[in-house]
């Protein structure tokens, strides 16, 4: 499963409005469209994005359908990312012009040179 997918989807603002209310209780469409007054249409749409992967479940109950959230698939999902935060140690913050170590080291100091002398002139 592509974790960095489905947080990806899920931190879309509709997407996530959308779970947020399902997270709560089922709702049909016709619900979720005037609890987030938006459009039907485009609540179908959104739905059927998480619903393409996996991220939502529909269930009928009498002749609506009534969604519900995959709450193991979005946990899998956001403890893999922070798996993998976790994994890396922080990167120190830089701390002055000295602390820069990377490949275009020459180019950061001309440029911040640059803005040093453009800083004192309009003085």
């Amino acid at each position: 499963m592509d974790y960095v997918k489905i947080v990806h989807l899920i931190t879309n603002e509709a997407r996530f409005r959308l779970l947020q209310l399902l997270l709560k209780h089922h709702y049909c469409v016709k619900a979720l469209s005037k609890i987030l007054n938006i459009s039907e249409p485009a609540v179908s749409q959104q739905i059927r994005i998480l619903k393409q992967y996996d991220l939502i479940e529909g269930v009928k109950i009498g002749y609506q359908m009534h969604y519900r959230v995959n709450r193991d698939l979005i946990t899998k999902a956001l403890d893999s990312i922070s798996m993998q935060i976790a994994m890396h140690p922080a990167v120190p913050d830089l701390v002055c012009d000295s602390d820069c170590t990377c490949e275009f080291e020459a180019e950061c100091r001309k440029r911040d040179a640059k803005l040093l002398e453009k800083q004192k002139n309009d003085r």
